[in-house]
């Protein structure tokens, strides 16, 4: 079993305080609110909020230096890399105030690269706004992406690319804006790496 970072364990019990399921905690009351708030707004129970907080304290587990920004969202690079887990009952992963999209609608914020842990925009958003190369190792999303979204300023190339075993290459290079709601059979959870500017 891993250990939880502190920040996870301060996160996991505040969240669950918040609806009167652990004692006090020291954690931001802040976060406690926004918790409290958006499970609210989403008409989530307890038992949806502990599962959600269960999905993020692993997520951060595996990924550390990431602040919980919400119910369902965790923030990396000082907001330049969000993860967004689907609401209980959703396929595909939105903020709680983000409005509910068509079923199959790609739902990327504008200036930002998406990436789905499945067709159809479903499962975990993965969202970047960084100029950077990351190892999607590092979030726990190597092999997984099955569709993408880039909606960047118009122009802006996102590359993704999979690793070999001894180089790095590239899958697909998307212009924004752009989308696929399925990468292919062929590039289908090969996604390991990418690069956004």
């Amino acid at each position: 079993m891993r250990t939880r970072t502190k920040l996870a364990v301060a996160l996991s019990a505040s969240a669950l305080a918040v609806f009167g399921m652990a004692g006090p905690t020291s954690a931001a009351p802040t976060l406690d609110s926004t918790i409290a708030a958006q499970a609210e707004r989403a008409g989530l129970d307890r038992s949806e909020v502990a599962e959600l907080q269960r999905q993020i304290d692993k997520q951060m587990a595996v990924t550390p230096g990431g602040e919980q920004i919400g119910v369902n969202q965790v923030s990396w690079r000082g907001g330049k890399a969000i993860m967004t887990f689907p609401l209980p009952g959703e396929k595909q992963a939105r903020a709680v105030d983000e409005p509910v999209g068509t079923l199959g609608t790609a739902n990327c914020s504008y200036l930002w690269t998406c990436l789905y842990e499945h067709d159809n925009y479903d499962g975990r958003r993965l969202t970047w706004s960084d100029c950077a190369f990351v190892n999607l190792s590092s979030w726990d999303f190597n092999d997984k992406t099955s569709s993408w979204h880039n909606n960047q300023s118009s122009g802006t190339v996102t590359r993704v690319y999979n690793w070999t075993g001894s180089s790095w290459s590239q899958l697909w290079a998307s212009t924004a804006p752009s989308r696929s709601s399925y990468v292919g059979n062929t590039n289908n959870d090969k996604a390991d790496g990418i690069r956004v500017c």
